[in-house]
């Protein structure tokens, strides 16, 4: 898939059909921000959600790490990188007052996350 600058390939292997209008969405808000800043979203979005829920977005890039022909070497790079973002610490505390820790993996914080990591590895131009 591409967006309007032919800024992002994705491979339908890693998104479900009906998240499809949802990663559309995600690409008219995040399709042209620097990758700074994605790198940021990342690391924001991710204290929103659950242990789990980041365990298992980890274990899916140590899945797609694996696959062969698909994955290029900057591409695993890349999976590393991110994988960085999502082990770190986070500094950030969270209110009191804010809503339930996103706990299922397609939905709200999660999935947008799971967005986040997808542009910051298979982006096209990539810049650090």
């Amino acid at each position: 898939m591409k967006n309007n600058q032919n800024a992002y390939t994705l491979d339908l292997v890693m998104l479900p059909n009906d998240k499809l209008e949802e990663y559309n969405k995600f690409l008219e808000q995040y399709g042209n921000v620097p990758d700074k800043y994605i790198l940021r979203e990342m690391y924001r979005v991710k204290g929103t959600v659950s242990q789990e829920v980041l365990s298992q977005h980890i274990k899916n890039l140590d899945a797609l790490s694996t696959m062969e022909g698909f994955v290029t070497d900057d591409h695993k790079q890349r999976i590393e990188m991110v994988k960085n973002i999502l082990t770190a610490e986070t500094r950030i505390s969270r209110p009191s007052q804010q809503a339930e820790v996103e706990t299922q993996f397609w939905g709200g914080s999660s999935l947008l996350l799971w967005f986040l990591t997808l542009a910051a590895i298979w982006r096209r131009p990539f810049f650090f």
